[in-house]
């Protein structure tokens, strides 16, 4: 009854206009989305993780029949559940472990990736394209780090160090005394358990929100269009790009089976050379041939040892050619090899076990496991290698790229054998090493091609894993130190006396000792941190002596007011309308009060821009670090040096004093998890997530679930059931109002409708696109998404052009881009309806998409999608700096869009691109 009423309100010849509001990386609730209370909404549709919402009662008005609020925050961000608060502490630092593989996630998606061949469409074939196979590999070795690591803790630190001589680590409860009459083996396997454990936590973790999404994104599947043809269409236009696992139980069973053999084979290890004299007993991870062959003393130990490196190198084969899937038998057959590995090294370590349990002799004793002297080193050899190659993936030339891989693989023979020498010849291997290192880099950095518009000139999949490794050693030293310093705790109290306090005397060499790779990082990590403060403040002294002249974009209204400071020009607002570029971007002396605060919140905002150098800067050293962290001689050589100049327990006092940052890191870490989990069921660093969990799994299956598989089969559902509605009495039309991270959703979702037709009413055969509109505000679909994603959201995906990248050292970051703009001018929007977001949004027959986006310059995670100037702008539009509706006049930044008179005469242009001529009614 009220559906007909609204109807005739409305007129016979008007469009019904449903506006779908989709919030950012706030996780903005549906109420402040509705402009209303949480008492005045009603939910539409949806369930706890996903949902629409709408007013009760509500009016048409301005052209809009109906506005619905999108909230799918949840599905990126829940973690805890219905658990208790301590349950939810665990699942948190499980959630943040899992940061290294997120960013590995991230890496494989930043890499060129052509568009699919026509037959892949709701297939679950997929050609990962050049690099996908490096990528999968660096993540399987992420995944052997970790478990490096909790080897280091559970075996080595707890279960061999700390049982010495009939005495127990006083730290350790007195459940473990009864252990301490066991072998030397035996108790190294049933610790070894720890850590197979603690890899089957993450895989159950990263599989918890899978389930969640299967159901909504079958169905979404069967509701594909699969006859239509696909030729070289967008990544985000391809037909199953959410429907179908780019990385599924393959993948998982080899990571799991590679846990279980790494684990294996470090037992193996230490038993065959735990009765070796002269063989590693100095903790030294330099290793010879002769002692490589004494090994075989114990040959049951021996062969052990080279069964789990030979199922290991199966598995990275595997691992390798499970990054490209077929729709044939190929599949199934890689299928039943990952199971084989999984069984064969689940029944390897049953039999390692059984066999130490079996075997009464002990083989002796020593200070340190063995197994762990020089593994974690060569692991992290292995993954910088592999990280480094991603830098030459932006060459098109197989010549280039072959060139590249045998410097790597050079480089890392070197880097590895230089452990293997003795004297001043290690230095030639490290040097040879780093030799290959810099030919590849300029291999890589000498190619032709333009990569201007794209992150860290096309070298984005390198700095993606360079991260993740760093975050990876960073959370695995962290746990071994912290470990390591509570075991090594000391007993005795302290004397005190009034106000005073004795020390207790330094321990003896009594005191547990760490591998290697672990100690070297703690100093890398420290040296990398007062590095990156360094730039940091450097960064903030330039940029911060001064206020700058941004340019602004204007602003249209609504009716004229003279008096409005808002409606001034740009120079009166502390701005510029066109930027000089000699001049550009000219200091403001002695700005006025209102504009001092409005350029303080600009320069604060334009700070935040330059995260990109930055994280570059990160990669730099960490690829540093990592080398010498890898070479034994340049540690000798810093030695000697600090030695020198800072006496005989310089290094030492180095070694402690990083060592003591990492744990109180470690310990602040660990805290703000868990108090974050006390509070909140949501995921730790959720802004974060919203980012890395959208994209699909596809570098490491332990990455966080991706959120993206499901908001956007719901969202282009709820659009869909609004245009197909039978029911209807006239022409429909759905406006996308996304902020933020909202506006990558509502791209996907309009890329994933393309070529979807109305089945039947009064716009039968009409494209459902074509009767969709985008509002965006507050985007970073060009600034950020496009540059670090060119194959997913690149310029030509997009339909906008290109950006540079922001500067570490220009007052304004976005220097270089403002200034080509305002001199050459904007592009037409790319037209083509199959390949572009503004020609899916109707560029193809018009001069303007239905495509408007706002932005302000105090936005610190807002951008143009378009371009800077005004002149031939299709897209963008100004919108206030002050927040509306607000008591106390103040700055708005990343929010405050909503209700300001821009939004409401950006939507009104979209109502009437939709057929509906704006106009009447108030503000909804």
């Amino acid at each position: 009854m009220f559906g007909r009423f609204f109807d005739a309100l409305a007129g016979p010849g008007k469009a019904d206009i449903l506006e779908i509001r989709i919030h950012g990386v706030r996780n903005t609730p549906p109420a402040e989305m509705l402009e209303s209370s949480p008492d005045e909404i009603e939910k539409v549709f949806g369930d706890d993780l996903g949902s629409f919402w709408r007013k009760r009662g509500e009016r048409p008005a301005r052209g809009i029949r109906s506005i619905e609020a999108f909230s799918w925050g949840a599905q990126a961000r829940t973690g805890g559940g219905a658990l208790a608060a301590i349950g939810r502490a665990f699942v948190h630092v499980g959630w943040f472990l899992l940061l290294p593989y997120a960013l590995a996630n991230l890496g494989y998606w930043t890499r060129r990736i052509d568009p699919q061949p026509g037959d892949t469409a709701g297939t679950p074939k997929w050609n990962g394209d050049f690099g996908a196979a490096t990528v999968r590999v660096f993540g399987l070795l992420l995944t052997l780090i970790a478990v490096a690591a909790f080897c280091s803790v559970a075996i080595d630190l707890v279960g061999v160090q700390c049982f010495r001589d009939g005495q127990v680590c006083a730290a350790l409860p007195s459940v473990f005394d009864g252990l301490v009459d066991l072998e030397r083996d035996r108790r190294a396997a049933l610790f070894g358990l720890a850590p197979i454990a603690t890899v089957i936590v993450l895989y159950v973790i990263a599989r918890r929100g899978r389930v969640a999404y299967e159901e909504r994104v079958k169905q979404f599947g069967t509701d594909l269009d699969l006859l239509q043809q696909e030729r070289s269409r967008p990544l985000l236009a391809t037909r199953g790009f959410w429907t179908e696992s780019r990385i599924g139980q393959t993948s998982e069973w080899l990571h799991v089976s590679g846990a279980i053999a790494l684990v294996l084979f470090l037992l193996a290890l230490d038993s065959a050379y735990l009765a070796v004299g002269d063989c590693w007993t100095d903790g030294s991870s330099s290793i010879t041939g002769e002692c490589l062959a004494a090994g075989f003393g114990n040959p049951l130990a021996a062969w052990f040892a080279i069964g789990a490196a030979a199922l290991l190198v199966a598995i990275v084969v595997l691992v390798a050619l499970a990054s490209h899937t077929t729709s044939d038998g190929r599949t199934t057959a890689k299928r039943m090899a990952s199971m084989t590995c999984l069984v064969a090294s689940v029944a390897g370590y049953g039999v390692w076990m059984w066999l130490a349990f079996r075997t009464t002799e002990g083989e002796g004793d020593g200070k340190v496991f063995l197994g762990l002297i020089g593994t974690p080193i060569a692991l992290i050899v292995l993954a910088l290698f592999l990280a480094l190659a991603g830098a030459g993936w932006k060459n098109r030339s197989w010549v280039r790229r072959v060139i590249s891989a045998v410097l790597l693989v050079g480089g890392a023979a070197l880097l590895l054998g230089s452990h293997a020498r003795e004297g001043d010849e290690r230095w030639l291997w490290v040097g040879g090493a780093a030799l290959c290192v810099l030919l590849h880099l300029v291999n890589a950095w000498t190619t032709p091609a333009n990569h201007r518009f794209e992150a860290w000139r096309g070298q984005g999949a390198a700095v993606a894993m360079l991260l993740a490794l760093f975050a990876s050693m960073a959370l695995s030293s962290l746990l071994v130190l912290g470990v390591a310093s509570w075991l090594g705790t000391s007993t005795d109290k302290a004397d005190t006396s009034y106000i005073w306090r004795t020390p207790p005397e330094p321990q003896p060499e009594l005191s547990l000792d760490v591998p290697d790779a672990y100690e070297r990082f703690a100093v890398v990590l420290t040296a990398i941190a007062a590095l990156m403060l360094a730039v940091i403040i450097a960064a903030l002294i330039v940029n911060m002596v001064r206020f700058a002249r941004f340019s602004l974009p204007k602003l249209a209204w609504s009716t004229p007011s003279d008096g409005d400071e808002e409606r001034a020009p740009a120079h009166d607002r502390g701005g510029l309308e066109t930027p000089d570029p000699s001049t550009y971007a000219p200091r403001v002396a002695v700005p006025a009060a209102r504009n001092r605060r409005r350029l303080t919140v600009r320069r604060s905002s334009h700070l935040l821009h330059r995260g990109e150098p930055l994280f570059g800067w990160l990669a730099v050293f960490a690829a540093i670090g990592f080398l010498s962290l890898s070479s034994a001689v340049v540690y000798e050589g810093l030695r000697a040096f600090a030695v020198d100049r800072l006496g005989e327990n310089g290094p030492a006092g180095i070694r402690a004093a990083s060592t003591a940052v990492l744990v109180a890191v470690a310990l602040a870490a660990v805290a703000a998890v868990v108090a974050h989990a006390a509070s909140s069921s949501e995921r730790p660093l959720g802004v974060f997530w919203d980012v890395v969990a959208f994209f699909p799994r596809a570098g490491h299956p332990f990455a966080p679930p991706c959120f993206g598989e499901r908001v956007v089969p719901e969202l282009a559902a709820r659009t869909r059931a609004w245009l197909n509605d039978p029911s209807a009495r006239r022409r429909r039309g759905v406006i996308l109002t996304a902020h933020s991270m909202g506006s990558t959703i509502s791209a996907a979702t309009l890329m994933a409708m393309r070529g979807d037709r109305v089945p039947a009413g009064v716009m039968k055969g009409e494209e459902l696109v074509d009767r969709t509109a985008l509002l965006s505000y507050g985007t970073q679909l060009r600034a950020y998404f496009s540059r670090f994603f060119p194959s997913v959201f690149g310029p030509d995906d997009l339909g906008v052009p290109g950006t540079r990248g922001p500067s570490l050292w220009r007052s304004d970051p976005w220097r270089s881009q403002v200034l080509d703009e305002f001199r050459v001018g904007l592009p037409a929007p790319k037209a083509d309806p199959e390949r572009s977001l503004t020609g899916i949004l109707g560029a193809h027959d018009r001069e303007v998409p239905r495509w408007r986006s706002l932005w302000r310059r105090t936005d610190y995670l807002g951008f143009p999608v378009y371009g800077y100037p005004e002149k031939h702008n299709p897209v963008d539009r100004g919108v206030t700096e002050s927040a509306p509706a607000s008591y106390l006049w103040r700055i708005a930044t990343h929010g405050d869009y909503l209700g300001t008179e821009q939004f409401l005469l950006a939507r009104d242009d979209l109502v009437e691109a939709l057929g509906e001529p704006a106009g009447g009614g108030g503000a909804p």
